[in-house]
């Protein structure tokens, strides 16, 4: 019998020397085929890929060393960074990134555990950095704002609302983002300082998010609905869990607010400043007395509907500010004798 010296083969003379004239020999057995060299090169093109912020094409290259190594931990978690490369702001791709992530740390016996956890803090904390600054941007919906006011004064913010669907994709897409930081262990949040320092810093984020997504809306407006806020300083008791003692308090569920819905306008053009005596007494007049009944919000609501505007168009003209200095003067000085104090004040919501 001879044995071939790469697949280990048996076969006789007479196949042999079959093999040899007519080409074909018939192998009985299991014929194992060596792709190492294949999956290894397929596998630094994955990452060279990756170092090009190419992820169509690191996610190309995982897949193929996926088909002939269905358990490759590599290959898997190659695919998993491919992926997240390819998000776009209609999907963020969070569901795949975990799938494959997950997949990784499984086929390599938790030896990739830790890299594949601190990816996904990272894409957290970047994706949500990448919502907030596309919420910041309000050049467009500011002029969607004035258009609104100037055809339905009464119901702008509604109308600015329901056109806002940047604001709709990222408060869908957020969401799901947070499921990353809920795939890492508590555990290792507890006792690994790198991990406790990323979820530290998602922490962080998430408030800032937060707080630019209300500002968004304070631009025609809106503001967060009580229900939100109350979600959303839950969702920051999540992120937070298994931070050490020391860290908890860095980010405080208070810091998620719920301002009003803008600066008082007119108060402010006339007296200079949403910062002064006149315009603190008139904003605990707002909040503690206007807000506290249905008309008077229904007040605060029409105000901020039309005064953004009547200020765009009059509030640098000289008879503007004359006009309602006046009566202005007058209701501080009222609120004032009604014990309506005049000292620093921060916004109820």
């Amino acid at each position: 019998m001879y044995v071939c010296q790469n697949c280990g083969t048996k076969y006789s003379v007479e196949e042999a020397r079959k093999m040899m004239i007519e080409g074909t020999v018939e192998v009985q057995g299991t014929v194992k085929i060596d792709k190492s060299n294949e999956t290894d090169n397929l596998l630094q093109l994955a990452q060279e890929a990756i170092s090009s912020v190419n992820g169509e094409e690191a996610y190309s290259y995982a897949n193929r060393v996926l088909e002939i190594e269905p358990n490759n931990a590599q290959a898997w978690f190659l695919r998993m960074i491919g992926v997240g490369l390819t998000a776009i702001l209609e999907d963020l791709k969070v569901f795949e990134v975990i799938k494959a992530g997950n997949n990784a740390i499984k086929y390599s016996n938790n030896e990739l555990s830790k890299d594949v956890y601190v990816y996904y803090l990272t894409k957290c904390l970047d994706d949500l950095e990448f919502c907030m600054n596309q919420l910041a941007d309000t050049d467009a919906i500011k002029r969607l704002y004035a258009v609104n006011s100037q055809l339905y004064a009464f119901s702008a913010t509604e109308n600015t609302l329901a056109s806002d669907t940047i604001a709709d994709i990222i408060v869908t897409q957020v969401d799901i983002v947070v499921k990353l930081r809920e795939s890492v262990p508590n555990s290792l949040v507890s006792s690994d300082p790198e991990i406790s320092r990323l979820v530290g810093e998602v922490a962080k984020q998430w408030v800032y998010y937060t707080n630019a997504l209300n500002t968004r809306f304070n631009v025609y407006g809106a503001k967060l609905s009580d229900d939100t806020v109350a979600k959303y300083r839950n969702v920051l008791s999540m992120i937070k869990q298994g931070l050490p003692a020391e860290m908890q308090n860095v980010i405080a569920d208070e810091k998620i607010s719920n301002p009003s819905s803008g600066p008082c306008y007119v108060a402010t053009v006339i007296y200079g400043s949403y910062d002064c005596p006149e315009v603190w007494t008139l904003r605990r007049f707002r909040d503690n007395t206007l807000d506290e009944t249905w008309y008077g919000r229904t007040f605060i609501k029409t105000y901020y509907a039309i005064s953004p505007t009547l200020v765009k168009w009059f509030g640098e003209t000289s008879w503007f500010k004359r006009l309602w200095r006046r009566p202005l003067d007058k209701l501080v000085t009222a609120l004032k004798c009604k014990g309506v104090e005049d000292t620093p004040y921060q916004d109820k919501y």
